[in-house]
């Protein structure tokens, strides 16, 4: 269903590709205007060119989630063209798909970097323009990962901090007019999903009981609900859209993904 988003103004990080450029098109075919904030110069301006020639307003910034300087940058550009901000969609996130024994302090670090520290410098250097919407919104992108164990220890760390996260600013901002809810996907279509060694797609099949990926409009779709006023009474919630992954139970998962990996060796 269609969210009216007139006259708003949206910035999605990681927006570039995959979930973020669904995410981008769901909230800019509402009628917000959205800022595209990410590292992928060429796939971010052809978003921003292709969504502009459709008669939306969307624009695209580079931009790096743990660099304070080009957060106070963007701040600055969403101020002195809209000034206010009424979405905040933090999605930009990184994987390093490395067990423990075999992850770097370094890779640990960066995972870090970009998704936690990066979600806390989006909402810290946004917070006055969001305040002067009067009725924000913040989305912050989580996982399944977030909920239940994932082997990647950093990216389940660090997808928990995101959950906690949003939790402890719901309460700092309620009294900002400034709403903070987080979405955990299981696998999503996208490339980065792509990218995952072989035979971990259809591992992750088989763990969720809907036998497939989620579609990346399919969590758009949540997105722009928790965006836009519909879901005004709801701040500090996680909603998660997993196919019934998590309500299998992880013993289910562990046993189903363990079980596609060996029939795919």
């Amino acid at each position: 269903m269609a969210q009216d988003l007139d006259g708003m103004t949206a910035c999605v990080t990681g927006g570039a590709r995959g979930l973020g450029a669904a995410i981008v098109r769901r909230l800019a075919e509402d009628g917000a205007a959205v800022v595209i904030a990410d590292v992928l110069d060429d796939d971010g301006t052809a978003l921003a060119e292709d969504l502009t020639a459709a008669g939306k307003t969307v624009s695209f910034r580079h931009h790096d989630v743990t660099s304070e300087a080009d957060w106070s940058a963007l701040v600055d550009a969403i101020d002195a063209t809209f000034g206010k901000l009424d979405i905040l969609v933090n999605n930009a996130a990184i994987i390093i798909r490395q067990r423990l024994s075999d992850q770097t302090l370094d890779q640990w670090r960066r995972a870090f970097d970009v998704n936690v520290a990066g979600t806390f410098l989006a909402i810290r250097s946004c917070r006055e323009l969001l305040k002067r919407s009067g009725a924000a919104s913040v989305v912050n992108i989580s996982s399944t990962a977030g909920v239940v164990a994932h082997l990647d220890p950093s990216y389940t760390a660090s997808k928990w901090a995101v959950r906690g996260l949003t939790k402890s600013t719901a309460l700092e901002l309620v009294g900002d007019g400034i709403r903070v809810n987080s979405v955990h996907p299981s696998t999503i279509a996208t490339p980065l999903t792509a990218a995952a060694p072989a035979g971990h797609l259809e591992a992750n099949r088989h763990a969720i009981p809907l036998g497939r990926e989620a579609q990346p409009e399919e969590i758009a779709n949540i997105v722009a609900f928790l965006a836009s006023p519909q879901s005004s009474y709801m701040t500090g919630s996680e909603l998660v859209a997993d196919g019934g992954m998590t309500t299998a139970g992880v013993a289910h998962m562990r046993d189903q993904f363990q079980r596609a990996l060996t029939e795919g060796s």
